[in-house]
């Protein structure tokens, strides 16, 4: 999915960012890119420039990978290890002034020095995918903060509820199921 993006999503020239995301790998190596192996972009401002949360499975044991520029920082190998497929996982990757984290179902997992600000050719977000490859799964709850979010609060973040609806199954009609739901909310 491409987004265009306003202001709102323009991390140039910014010194902090979170990305969230829920997902489910479709299989042991869930990436269709451009270069064997990689680049399974599941969050990211990749084809702006700007910063990337994907898999690249040429990094060993640090699959999950965070990269952010000015001269993508983070690339060849930093993140997490790789995840089990059909299992669903809560990403975040965050960006505070000087320091840049990985967290992968609210525990820190990775965390480096950053030299920003971060730097980007605009605001367009892609989400499953960029030009050099896409992520192969579900991704679901993305989230984009212009500013670091704490530990708790990416705890919280996992833990929140939502509407808690049920989901529409291929028996039901899609307008039918999704009328019930908003009557059962009143």
């Amino acid at each position: 999915m491409d987004i265009t993006g306003t202001d709102t999503l323009n991390f140039n020239g910014k010194e902090q960012l979170t990305v969230c995301a829920w997902v489910k790998p479709a299989s042991a190596d869930p990436v269709v890119g451009v270069v064997a192996g990689c680049c399974g972009s599941i969050v990211a401002q990749r084809d702006a420039n700007g910063w990337a949360l994907r898999y690249d499975g040429r990094n060993a044991n640090s699959e999950i990978e965070f990269i952010v520029c000015p001269n993508w920082q983070g690339d060849n190998g930093f993140g997490a290890p790789k995840l089990t497929a059909g299992k669903w996982y809560y990403l975040t990757a965050v960006v505070n002034v000087k320091k840049m984290m990985v967290y992968v179902d609210g525990e820190l997992i990775k965390e480096a020095d950053f030299s920003g600000p971060i730097t980007s050719g605009g605001p367009e977000t892609e989400i499953g995918k960029a030009t050099d490859g896409g992520f192969v799964g579900t991704i679901d709850e993305v989230c984009i903060y212009q500013k670091a979010i704490s530990a708790n609060e990416i705890k919280q973040n996992m833990q929140a509820q939502g509407m808690n609806v049920t989901a529409v199954t291929v028996k039901q009609k899609l307008m039918e199921t999704w009328g019930s739901i908003k009557s059962d909310l009143k």
